[in-house]
């Protein structure tokens, strides 16, 4: 700052030399318009491109009901949390939990993290190192869910081995029986 911004009776800056601005300056700057002198209006988008423009801004909120929670990006770990979480019955058979009601994987959804009390700090510190960042990841480091998961896994195949086999019956008969 130079000398000249301050007042010497006042002893204080200046300021109306700071807001004054150079109006040619600027105006070389900007661009001109063809015929802008003619036009009565501004140009404006047509109704039919602002209601898509509107549709597309709107589907980018929950809206203001739910304080325009917007939507989540979807990556593969989300996405994978999301179908653990729709199937968390099958994981856990001995706990009840209500019926899924999406069919599909919501678009509107948060994740939150745990903030851990520094009083907690002792009891907690086997949790926090061995705490992975996702479901999937939890899932598979937990031995419990890894035998269960077997052995349903097992049930399964049997089943279909069975049925497959009642069903190569069922094509022998029916080919023998039209000899």
């Amino acid at each position: 700052m130079d000398h000249s911004d301050f007042n010497e009776f006042t002893g204080k800056r200046d300021d109306s030399q700071i807001f004054k601005t150079d109006v040619e300056k600027e105006m070389a700057k900007s661009e001109m318009v063809p015929n802008l002198e003619q036009l009565k209006e501004l140009p404006s988008v047509s109704e039919k491109k602002q209601r898509i423009l509107n549709r597309i801004e709107r589907s980018k909120t929950k809206g203001k009901n739910w304080f325009n929670m917007p939507a989540t990006e979807m990556t593969e770990e989300i996405q994978n949390d999301l179908k653990i979480l729709q199937m968390r019955s099958v994981l856990d058979p001995k706990h009840f939990y209500k019926k899924n009601d999406l069919k599909v994987l919501p678009k509107y959804f948060q994740i939150g993290t745990v903030q851990h009390s520094a009083l907690d700090y002792y009891s907690e510190r086997d949790v926090r190192k061995n705490k992975k960042h996702t479901l999937v990841d939890e899932l598979l480091a937990d031995t419990e869910a890894q035998k269960y998961i077997k052995r349903k896994n097992k049930e399964i195949m049997m089943m279909k081995q069975k049925y497959a086999q009642r069903k190569a019956m069922k094509k022998m008969k029916k080919l023998k029986k039209n000899k």
